[in-house]
């Protein structure tokens, strides 16, 4: 299969989003390549491009931006250091990379977090019907025990966490990606957590003097209340990881499909 022959299986899987402005095209390589593997990764870094070229696959696709910025526009980066050599990193490996974003988000359920729900063993204790999965009454368990699992499935050593760092956790909220609710809304991640009285927010990115602030006092005041905030990259990382199943039945059979992980991008000391 061509390149642009991938994407085209990948469009008719993906629901139609009409005349959106989309971030999902080829942002490098040869449409008319030849490919030899595919792997998917939440985040294109240049160690994922690395380890893909390794692995023999000339064709990345990422959720998140493969140039610094959500459009992937680079006539601000033509001079910069870094924007060149991850160019000439990509053209000398000859990687084509395509970006699947809009629509992924797009299917009903959300295709990352149905991913994440599916890759964490989930779905039987979801406890809500929205098109974006988030809520799961868990059987009760001790907090470290929920915390190995995320170690195990996303591949980190640790773990940040605010409120309560022990005790027992049943009700989940799961809110991946970038809620950064700043006004109290009927969306806000505060309100959220305090209308489904969870015991644990895993979430992907917060702002400090929200949810995170509330979460500390009610953990100082007595209450088993506790976020574990993975970052976003991390907290959709399984999304991607879930669509390597769908993207092996749009592809020749005899195509390599994996999952590079893009690694926590937080170093601790």
């Amino acid at each position: 299969m061509k390149v642009k022959e991938v994407i085209d299986e990948i469009f008719h899987f993906h629901p139609d989003i009409g005349d959106m402005q989309t971030c999902d095209t080829l942002k490098c390589g040869d449409p008319d390549m030849v490919v030899t593997g595919i792997a998917t990764t939440c985040s294109p870094t240049a160690e994922v491009i690395q380890k893909a070229a390794a692995l023999g696959c000339n064709m990345l696709i990422c959720h998140e931006p493969l140039f610094y910025s959500h459009m992937d526009k680079t006539d601000w980066l033509e001079n910069d250091s870094v924007y060149q050599k991850k160019m000439a990193l990509l053209s000398k490996h000859q990687i084509a990379v395509f970006r699947n974003y809009d629509h992924l988000h797009a299917h009903d359920p959300d295709g990352i977090y149905y991913g994440v729900m599916m890759e964490l063993g989930w779905e039987p204790y979801r406890d809500d019907d929205g098109r974006r999965p988030k809520l799961f009454s868990l059987p009760k368990q001790p907090l470290s025990s929920l915390m190995d699992h995320l170690k195990e499935r996303l591949s980190l050593s640790t773990l940040r966490l605010i409120g309560k760092t022990d005790g027992e956790i049943s009700k989940v909220i799961y809110l991946g990606g970038g809620n950064m609710s700043l006004q109290p809304t009927e969306y806000d991640t505060t309100k959220l957590m305090m209308e489904t009285n969870a015991d644990l927010l895993i979430a992907g990115e917060l702002i400090d003097w929200t949810v995170m602030s509330y979460v500390r006092d009610a953990a100082l005041l007595g209450e088993q209340k506790t976020i574990i905030q993975l970052g976003h990259f991390n907290s959709e990382e399984l999304g991607m990881k879930y669509f390597c199943n769908w993207l092996k039945l749009l592809v020749d059979e005899n195509l390599p499909v994996i999952h590079i992980p893009s690694g926590d991008p937080y170093q601790y000391r």
